[in-house]
């Protein structure tokens, strides 16, 4: 078994001016099925530019959760609450586990148990590191130790699970999770732990979480599209954004903008999505709905249309969710990866914040 293991209504809300802000950078896709289609990095979006202009409530919110296949509910539970997450126990068992890592922050797993063809599809692995913040070393240190008892267990016999410390950083941790992520377990600056601490807000049944939260997620782009990449968030979104150094730019948003989505630019890296996706609450709801729709970025996910299927402003509100996946160069609309984000208004029925 172990071996086998291992293969709406409109509800608008406007946000706190305290969860955005910072400096910036001065047709429909409607799929077929879940594949993704083919990709020509060469082909352009339906249009350069277009939309209303971003407006002073823009930002990235919450950088809120990860959903990633896994093969096994149980493994996925285990390691995570071994991470200091818990499991958030509104939801009944058989359906996809949720788990809160801290008061604001979530892992999706969804398992076979759940949809039937990631048992032959596989685990999926996030492309990039997963930065996870604790209160002070003594709580890294003690999620080293409950994570390296889960290797003594035949659950995850033959699995990926490894702990390692940090040789850059001292009291730090280095986590590779059973199917292959990367964690970096790291204490929080104390505006961390207050950006994502329950002043911001605080969803039922996390307050015994071990972890603070998800401080930033790096994701592996190909050679010259971080740049690019950062000024389509800025320009479309009207995210703030900085950068960390040579092809490598930070997406900043969340609570007192203390998270980051980090895109670094990696040899090899085909920018191809993997059916992961990141979900982020965002202001300027509308204005980022047309400006994405002008471009012909909007995108239905069939393997959710049961949650949302937005395709125009009004489905967008009435759902308080639309996707979209393709990342583009905002001058030359020529695609630079793939990435699907789930984008909601701070009036979705699942939003934490303290708004």
């Amino acid at each position: 078994a172990a071996a086998a293991a291992w293969g709406g209504r409109q509800r608008r809300r406007q946000p706190l001016a305290a969860l955005s802000g910072g400096p910036r950078l001065v047709s429909v896709a409607l799929a077929a099925s879940g594949a993704p289609a083919e990709w020509d990095s060469s082909a352009s979006a339906v249009a350069l530019a277009g939309g209303p202009p971003v407006a002073e409530d823009a930002g990235m919110l919450l950088l809120e959760h990860l959903n990633l296949n896994v093969l096994s509910t149980e493994v996925a539970l285990a390691f995570y609450e071994a991470l200091g997450c818990l499991r958030d126990a509104r939801r009944p068992i058989h359906k996809t586990l949720h788990c809160n890592c801290g008061a604001l922050t979530q892992f999706h797993t969804p398992s076979p148990e759940n949809e039937a063809y990631i048992g032959s599809s596989g685990a999926q692995v996030w492309r990039g590191d997963i930065e996870l913040l604790y209160q002070d070393h003594a709580s890294i240190a003690e999620a080293g130790r409950r994570l390296r008892l889960l290797l003594q267990d035949s659950s995850f016999e033959g699995s990926q699970l490894r702990v390692e410390e940090d040789s850059n950083s001292v009291g730090c941790l280095r986590v590779v999770g059973p199917y292959g992520n990367r964690f970096s377990l790291r204490p929080a600056a104390p505006e961390r732990a207050a950006g994502l601490g329950p002043a911001f807000g605080e969803r039922p049944g996390s307050a015994g979480c071990r972890v603070v939260g998800m401080g930033s997620a790096s994701l592996q782009v190909p050679v010259g599209a971080a740049e690019a990449g950062a000024r389509f968030y800025a320009e479309v979104l009207g995210f703030a954004t900085r950068q960390l150094g040579p092809a490598r730019w930070a997406v900043v948003g969340g609570p007192g903008n203390v998270q980051e989505l980090v895109l670094e630019e990696h040899e090899g890296a085909d920018g191809k999505e993997l059916g992961e996706h990141v979900a982020i609450y965002i202001g300027d709801y509308a204005g980022c709905f047309e400006r994405l729709l002008a471009r012909g970025l909007v995108w239905v996910n069939p393997r959710f249309e049961h949650l949302d299927k937005s395709t125009n402003l009004k489905e967008a509100w009435h759902y308080n969710c639309f996707r979209f996946k393709d990342v583009v160069d905002p001058a030359s609309g020529r695609k630079l990866f793939e990435l699907e984000h789930e984008v909601r208004s701070t009036g979705h029925k699942s939003c934490p914040l303290a708004i």
